[in-house]
């Protein structure tokens, strides 16, 4: 009977395309039924699971590519409740397959560094437990009564997304794409301001993209008053302008930039800064000063004949531009409106109420800092405070409901009054240990990577300044530490006691032998 069976089983041969259809058109029946009702939690979350399943495949192959693509990318999981990033999404399922993959294969070894992964989990763990001790994490969709779940959301998967980066050492020929991604993903912002368009065949781009308006942001709950109509800023080009101009420096150098025997990166540098001017952001010059002075320095040109001769042509357009300052567009000139020059009034007016409103804000959210120094207040929030906070905002006191919601538009504020002393000294304890890493990377990684290792050293430093300074957010900008820091501990892996290479000369491109975009 058994050799009969067996004989029988072996005259069998299906084709794979009849097995495929026999599969397929049930699933698409099913997921057919429950499409019908897709107001139905029950329906969406069948139809979630199926696709999620279908994808485990392509996620196994291609999850480490996609998150760096989606790191500094403005796509969204829009037709998810609470609308996710898509970088947060592939954060925490990349350090799930990361950790399933080094459980199954010994090969699939994660580039550990001890002294940054140390300060990293101890800053995590004063986020989970001060929200553990303040009535938890705030999650509107699970029916709690508070909100603010989302800054605990974002916090704990960019700290995710370091461990997914540092999963595995990005090999020598796949630095230059890798970099590309990461930084180019940035040129997805204009994306969602596209997608803002009324119309119809827009529909599925909005499913990645959420719309957003290119007018001059109004004041919502505790926003600056004064905004001028007549602006118009494309808010979008902030990330575009950034994305291009920290590409351009970390693939060829300002040395490489500046060749004028090759204009074209010259005009991608100018591109780039442009874009930025228009999306009428001053955060988009001074972060991009700075950095390009940093690079600049760390390239040693100060000690050549380029100093000079770029302090030349920044004399020279500040003498022609400032003066005519007025003939440049709206967002331009509130973007440049804290230099000296002649500016539009409606575009210094509305940049001036912007500053005038975070500095009242500033000084009424000060009195809060000691009460929460050894006990931080968390980042949740009663829904009913919230609402109350709106009524007081309409009666008058426009501070309140950004107090409460702890959109302090202050770096220090964003960390001492949610997470106190304990949460202030791991985030600097973060930044020491990562500067130390960044600069042993600059100063002894592969000379191929050495204009890689400059820009992410110093836009590490800038925005370690810029949000001690002038602005941060701890749950918004934990993403950029932890992306450039992952990305570098990516390429050049972690070496306990590391060699002074031979350097070559600063501002030296990528080995284009090895390396290939």
């Amino acid at each position: 009977m058994f050799c009969f069976s067996a004989e029988m089983a072996n005259a069998i041969n299906i084709p794979k395309s009849h097995l495929i259809l026999g599969l397929s058109l049930p699933l698409a029946v099913l997921l057919g039924y429950f499409v019908a009702e897709p107001m139905e939690l029950g329906s969406l979350a069948v139809v979630v699971f199926v696709l999620v399943v279908l994808a485990i495949p392509l996620l196994l192959k291609w999850y480490y590519p996609l998150l760096v693509l989606s790191w500094n990318g403005a796509m969204c999981l829009t037709f998810l409740p609470g609308q996710p990033s898509l970088w947060a999404a592939m954060a925490f399922i990349g350090l799930l397959l990361a950790v399933l993959s080094r459980a199954v294969s010994p090969n699939a070894r994660f580039v550990i560094e001890p002294s940054v992964t140390k300060p990293l989990l101890v800053l995590a763990g004063v986020v989970v437990a001060t929200g553990l001790m303040t009535g938890g994490f705030g999650v509107r969709l699970l029916g709690t009564g508070h909100i603010g779940g989302k800054s605990y959301f974002y916090f704990l998967a960019a700290v995710a997304g370091y461990f997914v980066f540092t999963s595995r050492r990005i090999p020598p020929h796949r630095a230059g794409l890798y970099v590309a991604l990461f930084f180019l993903s940035g040129l997805t912002a204009l994306m969602n301001d596209v997608a803002g368009l009324s119309s119809p065949g827009l529909y599925l781009l909005r499913l990645l993209f959420p719309p957003t308006s290119s007018l001059s942001e109004g004041a919502p709950l505790g926003g600056p008053p004064g905004a001028s109509e007549q602006l118009v800023r494309v808010t979008g080009l902030i990330c575009v302008g950034a994305g291009l101009f920290g590409y351009v420096l970390a693939r060829f150098g300002i040395r490489g930039s500046l060749d004028l025997t090759r204009p074209w990166r010259l005009l991608l540098l100018s591109l780039a800064l442009a874009a930025g001017l228009l999306s009428g952001y001053r955060s988009f010059v001074v972060l991009m000063g700075l950095m390009f002075a940093l690079v600049f320095y760390l390239e040693g040109l100060h000690r050549t004949r380029y100093a000079p001769a770029l302090l030349g042509v920044i004399l020279l357009g500040s003498v022609v531009v400032l003066p005519q300052a007025q003939k440049l567009p709206l967002a331009a000139q509130r973007a440049l409106s804290f230099l000296p020059g002649r500016f539009d009034y409606s575009a210094r007016a509305d940049a001036l109420a912007s500053m005038e409103w975070r500095v009242e804000m500033w000084k009424q959210a000060l009195p809060e800092v000691p009460k929460c120094l050894l006990r931080g207040r968390g980042w949740t929030y009663d829904a009913r405070d919230f609402f109350t906070a709106v009524e007081i905002g309409e009666a008058g006191n426009q501070h309140a409901g950004t107090i409460l919601t702890g959109n302090f538009h202050n770096g220090p504020l964003s960390v001492l009054i949610p997470f106190g002393l304990y949460g202030a000294v791991a985030l600097v304890w973060f930044w020491v240990a990562s500067l130390r890493v960044l600069h042993r990377n600059w100063k002894f990684g592969d000379p191929a990577l050495r204009t890689v290792n400059t820009v992410l050293l110093a836009t590490f430093a800038v925005k370690v300044l810029f949000f001690l300074c002038f602005f941060g957010a701890l749950s918004q900008d934990m993403a950029g530490f932890a992306g450039m820091l992952g990305l570098s501990v990516a390429l050049n892996g972690a070496e306990t006691a590391p060699a002074p290479a031979e350097q070559p000369a600063a501002g030296v491109e990528f080995n284009t032998e090895y390396i290939k975009v």
